[in-house]
């Protein structure tokens, strides 16, 4: 399975939405690779701070050729996680024109909600050519009890593309884990963030990937 990380704003997210998912199917018991095609090189970056084994492979391929390397890829792992660059078209439409799912992250404000039409632009015209590409978007960094994050969750219902029951909760434990070198599951195994991306893992492995939502 090719999951692809996709938004062309930059800061939603997408590294550590793609790193946690990985350290969680690795503690399933899956061979995951995680693909880092933003030349920054975040996930690179955070592996790079791990002090011991990593339970998740890392390679680095910032160029627009992902529609010819994932599935090579693929065919020697349970699971490749490609996290995406922000504004960089080639190289994102390059992974989805391959992947199997597409996860959004969208931060509850008006400027990510806005920017948020860009990325649905690029994955219409990328199903034009991959017509079996599943799309779900997921609210990341959500804040607890705010009424913004409550209107964000309306306002996302407005997009062409199913919602995750599980959103994301900004939590420090989050920015303590990359610091550590590690995933949430591995830094904070019992803690709630790692419970939230348990269950994001669970509503992945539910989709019918056989076929468009």
């Amino acid at each position: 399975m090719i999951i692809v990380v996709a938004n062309q704003k930059g800061g939603c997210g997408k590294t550590t939405t793609s790193m946690n998912l990985a350290g969680v199917f690795a503690r399933r018991g899956m061979e995951v690779l995680l693909v880092d095609s933003d030349p920054q090189g975040s996930a690179m970056k955070w592996r790079g701070l791990s002090q011991g084994a990593f339970p998740v492979g890392v390679i680095a391929l910032p160029m627009p050729v992902l529609d010819q390397e994932l599935p090579r890829l693929a065919k020697k792992y349970d699971l490749v996680i490609v996290d995406s660059p922000p504004g960089m078209e080639t190289i994102t439409r390059s992974a989805l024109v391959v992947a199997d799912l597409a996860i959004v992250p969208l931060q509850p404000s008006p400027l990510d909600l806005w920017s948020g039409t860009e990325i649905v632009s690029l994955i219409r015209r990328a199903e034009q050519i991959n017509r079996g590409l599943v799309t779900r978007l997921l609210l990341n960094r959500k804040i607890q009890g705010t009424r913004l994050s409550r209107e964000s969750v309306e306002a996302l219902r407005e997009f062409p593309y199913p919602l995750f029951e599980t959103a994301i909760y900004q939590r420090i434990a989050l920015a303590e884990a990359v610091t550590a070198g590690q995933t949430i599951i591995d830094f904070f195994p019992d803690g709630p963030s790692s419970g939230e991306y348990m269950a994001l893992a669970e509503e992945i492995l539910s989709i019918d990937l056989g076929s468009s939502p």
